[in-house]
């Protein structure tokens, strides 16, 4: 097994075991296990766990990044945009199952909030500009962080919270009929919501 190969199974065994154990409850024996790889070579590549942690964060980041940016430059209108970005953040999410659980457990311990904060900053700024150019006088109390927020919200919960909606409902919320049915539902509400703002939102 060559030192790329060696890296890929880590991260791959991580990320499926920090997003359904938790990294607290993750060792790195358990690591060992599920990658077949010497847990030495786990500290070689990558040091500590935290640091493994920080390398999958970094990766994830990354590639949203990539994708969130593509899905920009092909939409061509504000509104065409805010579709594309909900299209692509939730692909993205279903792609990469364990992500948004492991923001939300790290956000929840406090540990590596900081890393998470730096790594998200740039993305938020450039989402905070962009929602303040679409609109024209938003109401007091409706400015552009709570938009994105909210936004962020609807995206990423049906997401964390699939196997409680599994349960609640009976059904499969990441099956690919719903999926495509959540992303139709915030695309409707956000128009709305962005319509009552005055938003330059043409179709």
């Amino acid at each position: 097994m060559n030192p790329d190969e060696t890296r890929e199974r880590i991260l791959a065994a991580a990320d499926e075991l920090f997003g359904a154990l938790g990294f607290d409850a993750t060792t790195t024996r358990d690591i060992s296990d599920k990658s077949g790889v010497n847990k030495a070579l786990i500290h070689y590549h990558f040091g500590s766990k935290d640091d493994l942690l920080h390398a999958l964060l970094e990766r994830h980041y990354a590639a949203l990044g990539v994708v969130l940016q593509g899905a920009m430059a092909q939409a061509h209108t504000p509104r065409e945009q805010m579709h594309a970005l909900v299209d692509a953040y939730s692909d993205f999410l279903a792609a990469h199952h364990s992500f948004a659980r492991i923001i939300q457990r790290e956000i929840a311990s406090g540990r590596h909030t900081q890393r998470i904060v730096e790594r998200t900053l740039p993305m938020f700024e450039l989402g905070v500009a962009w929602v303040r150019a679409t609109q024209a006088k938003p109401p007091p109390g409706l400015d552009a962080v709570n938009l994105l927020v909210t936004a962020y919200g609807m995206v990423v919960t049906w997401f964390t919270a699939a196997e409680v909606l599994r349960q609640l409902t009976g059904k499969d919320p990441l099956a690919r009929a719903a999926l495509a049915a959540r992303k139709k539902h915030v695309k409707q509400v956000l128009d709305l919501l962005f319509g009552e703002l005055g938003a330059d939102l043409p179709s």
